[in-house]
């Protein structure tokens, strides 16, 4: 009866005969999106596990070895064992990024290849060849495998890049005539279609209090906003005069209200002098010599 009891739990247990999976020493992601098995070298494995596994290795960069590959699956729910001990998982996005000048301000839109992994030899090197990228458009690119013999091999690929500019998302909804806290925003890169009324700078979001009634989840733009008074007149103002060589501070009283780079004009009853300048923060005047 315990011989029986034994066979079957063998026969129903999974961690008996768990899926196995055969990776490459090197493994590069060529695709973000799932895959199935047939993009893994498998045996006794249903599909889910596969799709989990590469969704697994799509997250993943740099040397990993096989136990902590088995134990981020179990976590998963998910038993498999994994060879080779210790593997080298890259992602070609990350690839392209470092091998290519891409100039600020451009990503990665999509990458598309015919296969959703390429294998490489342990000593195999990865070297992207774009001929006259003209970065924001699909652009074909060319991977040379380079084997340590110096033998290679082709591999192409197109990746469509998108150029992007900073923005802010609203987190929570805030009222008309109040600061907007940085607290509040989230920072995020939308496509420049172009987006020329977007808020891309925090530096200055101080000087300013919102027009009208903001919602969660809207971008930021500087139509929301409205400057404030950082001068008013018959107040005492500083005022700053420099150039590249020196740096001259003195005060007055305003004549005028002033926002954020609006310009004012400061009156010196002691010299009885006048100066034209520009609001550059609270009570302060910038004139550039």
């Amino acid at each position: 009866m315990k011989k029986t009891f034994l066979l079957l739990t063998l026969l129903f247990n999974p961690v008996a005969f768990p899926c196995e999976v055969t990776l490459p020493h090197q493994l590069v992601i060529m695709r973000s999106e799932e895959s199935t098995a047939a993009s893994l070298s498998s045996k006794g494995c249903d599909e889910a596990a596969t799709t989990e596994l590469y969704r697994t290795l799509s997250g993943l960069q740099g040397r990993i070895s096989s136990a902590q590959l088995t134990e981020l699956l179990a976590a998963k729910g998910h038993k498999l064992s994994v060879s080779p001990n210790v593997l080298h998982v890259q992602q070609l996005g990350n690839i392209i990024k470092d091998q290519l000048p891409i100039p600020p301000g451009v990503q990665i839109r999509e990458i598309r290849a015919s296969a959703a992994t390429l294998e490489l030899a342990t000593s195999d090197r990865v070297e992207v060849v774009c001929a006259d990228c003209a970065y924001g458009e699909t652009q074909p690119l060319n991977l040379n495998i380079i084997s340590f013999s110096g033998e290679e091999r082709s591999v192409p690929v197109e990746v469509a890049f998108r150029k992007v500019v900073r923005s802010y998302r609203l987190t929570a909804p805030i009222n008309s005539f109040s600061d907007v806290p940085v607290a509040a925003l989230r920072e995020e890169h939308v496509d420049a279609i172009p987006h020329t009324d977007l808020i891309t700078d925090l530096s200055t979001l101080r000087f300013y209090r919102t027009n009208k009634p903001l919602k969660s989840g809207e971008l930021l733009r500087k139509s929301d906003l409205g400057a404030i008074n950082l001068v008013r007149a018959g107040v005492s103002t500083e005022v700053i005069m420099e150039n590249e060589l020196i740096k001259i501070k003195t005060s007055g009283i305003s004549r005028s209200n002033g926002s954020l780079g609006d310009t004012v004009e400061v009156y010196q009853p002691q010299k009885n002098k006048k100066y034209q300048g520009k609001v550059v923060d609270i009570n302060k005047v910038l004139i550039e010599l």
